[in-house]
């Protein structure tokens, strides 16, 4: 019988599409990651024919090794994650550029925050102790109750650290939303001045319709209205998932050094804990229902690729 192989529990919902998927599974049996030996020899079993990876796991690192020990019936390598840093390939761009959106707008409109209240049922303790009421159709009216920030602000300035094919995908989605009659300005960093620079902003102004710069991370910090993180990870990068310092940004959340924090990965992931400190925060968004809809796009990956069907996600060589 064909086998698809899962190296880490991808949740209940992403589980119970795999097991009614026809398929044999060959499932990692501890909460942790497993040893890259027993990945190397499930994938060498001609009767695998697909996998489900996780990112950011050494034991699943997609590699030369791991590409020469597959079976030739392996028909799919599907991972558990949005990005490809761990992967030695090309990266595409348009489906991070739809999250990086996606975040930005929720976290600037606490959509995450306002829908954990409702699932909740409770609300802070500051409109407790106001109306002395603990249930969520009964919290009280206020002018600006759950009023975030709108892209939409004259003027706003927003920073990239990074500005390659993909932050320039995201630009290309996300100034539809900002004002036109003041329009944002964009700022970013790469790695170094090119000698050519004033020509190359230039060549994005005009592209883009508003004013684009390259400046020094410190200017970046200090200008940027919405600072999006999208640079690779390196040695020059990590603590910046692995690129930025978990615990750093937990302390300037707390403090409310900074208004709030879209996230697509965690250090550490995909072992995140419940009790994770920045899933606790009302101003951070990183949220199960995104690991949910993740998880299932890496099953579900699996088995189209593992039945000769086209892929959902694909990444072109």
């Amino acid at each position: 019988m064909s086998k698809i192989l899962v190296t880490r529990h991808v949740g209940e919902h992403a589980m119970r599409i795999l097991e009614n998927s026809g398929y044999e599974l060959i499932i990692n049996p501890e909460d942790s990651e497993p040893s890259r030996e027993w990945v190397l020899k499930q994938l060498a079993d001609p009767a695998v024919k697909a996998a489900c990876i996780m990112h950011s796991q050494p034991s699943d690192k997609v590699d030369e090794e791991l590409i020469d020990i597959c079976n030739q019936n392996l028909k799919c390598i599907s991972t558990f994650s949005v990005g490809y840093g761990e992967r030695d390939m090309k990266r595409p761009n348009s489906t991070v550029a739809d999250i990086t959106v996606m975040l930005v707008l929720m976290t600037l409109r606490k959509v995450g925050y306002g829908i954990d209240l409702v699932r909740r049922g409770d609300v802070s303790e500051r409109l407790l102790a106001r109306a002395n009421v603990s249930q969520w159709p009964q919290l009280p009216w206020a002018p600006f109750v759950l009023c975030g920030h709108s892209i939409g602000h004259p003027g706003l300035t927003i920073g990239f650290l990074g500005f390659g094919r993909i932050p320039q995908a995201v630009v290309d989605r996300l100034l539809a939303f900002t004002n036109k009659d003041q329009p944002a300005r964009i700022l970013y960093t790469s790695s170094r001045a090119r000698d050519n620079q004033d020509e190359i902003d230039a060549g994005f102004s005009k592209r883009y319709g508003v004013q684009v710069k390259r400046v020094e991370k410190d200017e970046l910090a200090r200008e940027a209205d919405v600072l999006i993180v999208l640079c690779n990870l390196n040695p020059s990068t990590k603590d910046l998932g692995p690129v930025v310092n978990s615990e750093d940004l937990y302390n300037a959340l707390k403090s409310r050094q900074i208004w709030g924090a879209g996230l697509d990965v965690l250090t550490g992931e995909p072992n995140i804990k419940p009790d994770h400190p920045l899933l606790h925060l009302d101003n951070c968004s990183a949220d199960y229902d995104t690991r949910d809809k993740m998880a299932e796009l890496c099953v579900r990956n699996a088995i189209a690729g593992a039945t000769g069907k086209a892929l959902l996600a694909e990444v072109e060589e």
